[in-house]
């Protein structure tokens, strides 16, 4: 059976933040503050380390990303290290955003007659287009920019890619560890997700569905953000080897592959089915992926009042609000923080994406984290 742990995590998304998260789930649940995204930024234990010829690459995604994987690893390390050899072995999972100003260059350089009447004019509008391609331009826009930098800031080389899947995104890099760390050489694994929902692709398509108003945001279904989570996973035998304390264990991680652009009651009733017997009877809390769209959560309680006997329900994006990729993870990391749930309880996350399916991740929280962890 697969034995995988979490013993760290990082978020930075809306108005929870790593080393405050227990705080503002214990005490300021009902009056968060309203926090627009504003510019990324390094965290001032990460500057002196990472060179400045990487710095000029950085996007917002990977500035994000480095933050949270920081909080992260610093939280696993608290008690044990990573040896060098151990790093040497680890494994980095990501999701990315595609960054789209070097094809709207591209396309508008293509298009226009204007740069292809003659050559003079070629010549002259030439300099956009190499400007364009510069190649720390190019670096800026590979999918794999942050799994590079976080590869390179912690020396984890066991290797890793970008993962795509929608708002499934997250808990698809868990799954991915949970069913490959066990069978590789590596002990643990760095996990990243980073979502914002202010970038075209993601705000057009949930405007022309007529979730959000651009106009009047408090009028939208989904309350959109930007953020990143991250989460550090170690193998059962260095948990039992080293007497590492962990967060949680994961228990179980199943997906279903969906064409649909919402999970239906019937989606959910079929996970479900797909769960160890004892764990259906075992009173979970059971976070809901509910972002906020019609018929999203009452089709995941639905499901839940014909799966289950009795289960106590979370629902943390009203406070986290919605940034696609990270959307599971964010609910995990809200759930080991959490007070309310106490340590030994089986979790199950939700996780939904269009077009990609759906998920369940389970969980038995171990302990709650101290609420400050970064260095």
């Amino acid at each position: 059976m697969h034995s995988l742990f979490i013993t760290g995590y990082g978020i930075e998304q809306a108005a929870l933040s790593t080393d405050d998260l227990v705080q503002c789930l214990t005490e300021c649940l009902d009056d968060l503050p309203d926090n627009s995204p504003g510019e990324a930024r390094l965290s001032a234990a990460i500057i002196p380390r990472i060179a400045r010829e990487d710095r000029a690459m950085l996007t917002s995604q990977t500035i994000c990303s480095l933050n949270v994987g920081f909080s992260a690893m610093s939280m696993a390390e608290q008690n044990v290290c990573f040896t060098p050899a151990e790093k040497d072995a680890m494994c980095v999972y990501t999701t990315y955003e595609t960054v789209r100003d070097f094809h709207e260059v591209v396309w508008q350089f293509k298009s226009s007659n204007e740069y292809c009447t003659n050559k003079a004019s070629l010549f002259e509008n030439l300099g956009e287009m190499v400007n364009a391609v510069h190649p720390l331009r190019l670096f800026r826009k590979l999918p794999t920019n942050s799994l590079y930098h976080l590869s390179k800031l912690f020396g984890l080389r066991g290797g890793g890619y970008p993962l795509r899947k929608m708002s499934l995104g997250g808990l698809s890099l868990l799954e991915e560890a949970f069913y490959n760390l066990p069978c590789s050489e590596s002990s643990g694994a760095l996990i990243c997700a980073y979502g914002d929902m202010s970038k075209a692709d993601n705000a057009q398509v949930f405007k022309k569905m007529g979730l959000i108003n651009t106009r009047e945001p408090h009028r939208s279904s989904v309350q959109g953000t930007s953020g990143a989570v991250s989460l550090v996973v170690e193998t059962g035998e260095r948990v039992s080897r080293l007497q590492v304390q962990p967060l949680a264990k994961i228990l179980q991680a199943v997906s279903q592959f969906s064409t649909s652009m919402f999970a239906s009651r019937q989606d959910w009733v079929e996970a479900y089915a797909l769960l160890e017997p004892w764990v259906r009877e075992s009173h979970p809390v059971v976070v809901l992926y509910d972002n906020g769209a019609v018929g999203v959560g009452e089709a995941e309680v639905q499901a839940l009042e014909s799966s289950l006997n009795t289960f106590e329900l979370r629902r943390y994006k009203p406070w986290s609000r919605y940034a696609v990729a990270t959307s599971g993870l964010v609910d995990l990391v809200c759930a080991l923080a959490d007070p309310s749930i106490e340590p030994g309880r089986v979790i199950i996350i939700h996780g939904e994406g269009a077009g990609m399916g759906l998920g369940l991740i389970v969980l038995r929280k171990s302990s709650i984290p101290s609420q400050k962890v970064s260095a």
